[in-house]
């Protein structure tokens, strides 16, 4: 099929070479014969002599290239104005034919084969020299229209057969129409195929996450309970138990249940003066935590501190039911006796502790105090010189104590303050 259809083209553009040539020759003597003769002062075109009313060749390009600058953008339509050049006088008739071969049968112009039919008839002997002029003088006026030679050539043949045009399309056509044809899919229609991939897959991640619960919504406070306990701890240990308070308070307003928040609010209020609300957060702390022997030891000293000496007892004896052998809790409890009424009671008490810590000033200074007042005067002399010595600090408190009433104008009793109080001093 190709064969045949490469002959029938073949002869076709020999015709209208034909046809093109004699149209030529005609349009040459009526020039001749209308407009007076002048020669060509510039190119001297090949094979062809000039006749009168033909203009230089590098005008006529310029022509070619500013009267159809939409041909000069194809390699195709290039060479349709190399024929153009070559005959002056019908150059729009070989533009006309230039475009009506580049819109009718555009499909000759992209096939190899049939490129080549028409270059082997562009290769008649009759005009092989003025084509190859034509040509060179085109590349050096257009030097962008000749890219491709092999589809410019073949579209030089198509436009010199203007006559069977008609017939050249519709075997284009035929040729064409051998090969399947491919639709391409327009833009509109893949952003519709997008959006809806994109909507199917939501509507399946919805409906696999309808049955799942979403998680508990915990509001974040950015701290916790324990790290206000521990700056309020800070706070408590410089002295400073206001702001002490408010950290312990921030606390507990975290953690309710916290019962450290409770115990160290109670001991930095007593240390302020608010007793009774030092008192509730005991009252606190031990409904948590009942067998916390430091709180029932604290809370009994602020019972101490209030002179409530019975209910301070009871506590103190809670918190040695729970650690025996604590000598804290025995000093604190020999205090409540002593400021109680019972020295005896006491007096056994401070000698338990300081037999169980002989290094405790606070039991030695308390068994001193006992023993003066049960009129023990070598006792009490005893204790307070071992409590001078393991604490100088005591001599300002026994030098106005009301308990060591029964040794003030005593000797020994003066030259023992006399004597801690030059070592206190050096």
């Amino acid at each position: 099929m190709k064969k045949q259809l490469r002959r029938l083209v073949i002869l076709l553009l020999l015709v209208a070479t034909g046809v093109l040539l004699w149209r030529w020759w005609r349009s040459r003597q009526e020039v001749t014969a209308r407009e007076p003769a002048w020669q060509s002062p510039v190119v001297e075109v090949p094979v062809t002599t000039p006749e009168p009313g033909s203009q230089p060749p590098a005008d006529l390009a310029g022509e070619a290239q500013y009267s159809a600058p939409e041909l000069a953008t194809e390699p195709a339509v290039a060479e349709a104005e190399i024929e153009a050049e070559a005959a002056p006088e019908t150059l729009p008739l070989a533009s006309d034919l230039a475009g009506e071969a580049q819109y009718s049968a555009p499909e000759l112009a992209t096939e190899p084969a049939v490129a080549e039919a028409e270059i082997e008839a562009v290769a008649a002997p009759e005009l092989l020299p003025l084509v190859n002029d034509l040509a060179g003088e085109a590349q050096y006026s257009a030097p962008e229209l000749a890219t491709e030679p092999a589809v410019a050539e073949a579209e030089v043949e198509a436009a010199a057969a203007p006559e069977p045009l008609p017939l050249a399309s519709d075997l284009a056509g035929a040729v064409a129409a051998e090969e399947p044809a491919r639709e391409l899919p327009t833009a509109g229609s893949t952003v519709e195929e997008s959006i809806s991939g994109e909507r199917e897959l939501t509507g399946a991640i919805e409906e696999a996450l309808a049955d799942v619960a979403p998680p508990p919504v915990v509001p974040h406070t950015g701290r916790d309970a324990e790290s206000y306990l521990d700056e309020g701890n800070v706070y408590f240990n410089v002295g400073q138990y206001g702001l002490a308070i408010d950290r312990y308070s921030r606390a507990l307003e975290i953690d309710p249940g916290l019962t450290a928040g409770y115990y160290n609010r109670a001991n930095a209020r007593t240390r302020a003066g608010e007793y009774d609300g030092a008192l509730e957060d005991y009252n606190r702390a031990l409904a948590l935590q009942p067998d916390d022997a430091d709180a029932l030891n604290n809370r009994g000293m602020l019972h101490l501190y209030r002179e409530a000496y019975d209910t301070a007892l009871a506590d103190f004896n809670a918190a040695l039911d729970i650690n025996p052998n604590d000598t804290t809790v025995m000093v604190n409890r020999g205090l409540a006796c002593l400021h109680g009424g019972d020295p005896a009671r006491a007096l056994a008490d401070f000698q338990l502790a300081a037999a169980n810590d002989p290094e405790d000033a606070a039991a030695h200074y308390g068994a001193g105090q006992a023993a003066a007042v049960l009129g023990d005067r070598e006792e009490a002399l005893s204790r307070l010189r071992r409590a001078l010595a393991l604490d100088p600090a005591y001599a300002r408190e026994a030098a106005a104590d009301a308990k060591l009433a029964a040794l003030q104008g005593d000797n020994e009793f003066l030259r023992l303050l006399r004597e801690t109080g030059s070592r206190a001093n050096s």
